[in-house]
């Protein structure tokens, strides 16, 4: 409850401002009532507005064979094999993250963004001297995208973007059939 006079207060000390009616004058009850009215209304208000989650991304660990393709060196693709054991898409973007915000030579000189979610995935951004860096994830059933767009402040000429298309092809080597690691 709140005692209008001085505030909210713990429920132990509040004054009940109706159980005082007769000592108060009839405009401190109206505006109380008012208050309360208005409290009660913007609240159920408040309830009906919040929107509804979206789905989350799809994502199924296991065996992802991947191509990565540097802006830079168009002729030039790296391919590779590599497990995504993650559980799911949360657990993937939380460990993502935690290898950024752990890894040595990150956390001396760089500061990692919050992670903005997509409809599809999400992306954070990294700055660090002289270099801010920009890496969007995109997820569909087996397929992980990633892109990492890198500008070079005073170079902005050899800036670039790496994309890596990783499809997945199997399960990782000790993996029960569509179940993590």
């Amino acid at each position: 409850m709140i005692d209008l006079a001085h505030g909210p207060r713990d429920q132990s000390t509040t004054i009940d401002p109706i159980a005082h009616a007769p000592a108060m004058p009839i405009l401190k009850n109206c505006l109380s009532a008012c208050l309360l009215f208005v409290a009660l209304a913007s609240g159920a208000g408040a309830q009906t507005a919040v929107p509804l989650l979206e789905p989350k991304p799809v994502f199924i660990p296991g065996m992802y064979e991947t191509e990565s393709r540097n802006s830079a060196f168009k002729d030039r693709g790296i391919k590779s094999k590599t497990c995504f054991a993650s559980a799911d898409f949360d657990t993937f973007r939380d460990e993502t993250m935690a290898q950024y915000q752990k890894a040595p030579q990150f956390v001396k000189d760089c500061r990692l963004s919050d992670t903005k979610s997509l409809s599809n995935g999400f992306a954070f951004a990294m700055a660090c001297k002289g270099v801010k860096t920009v890496i969007t994830f995109h997820f569909t059933k087996d397929l992980v995208s990633s892109t990492i767009e890198t500008l070079i402040v005073d170079r902005p000429k050899y800036s670039s973007s790496i994309l890596t298309l990783s499809r997945r092809v199997g399960e990782c080597p000790g993996q029960m059939p569509g179940k993590a690691l």
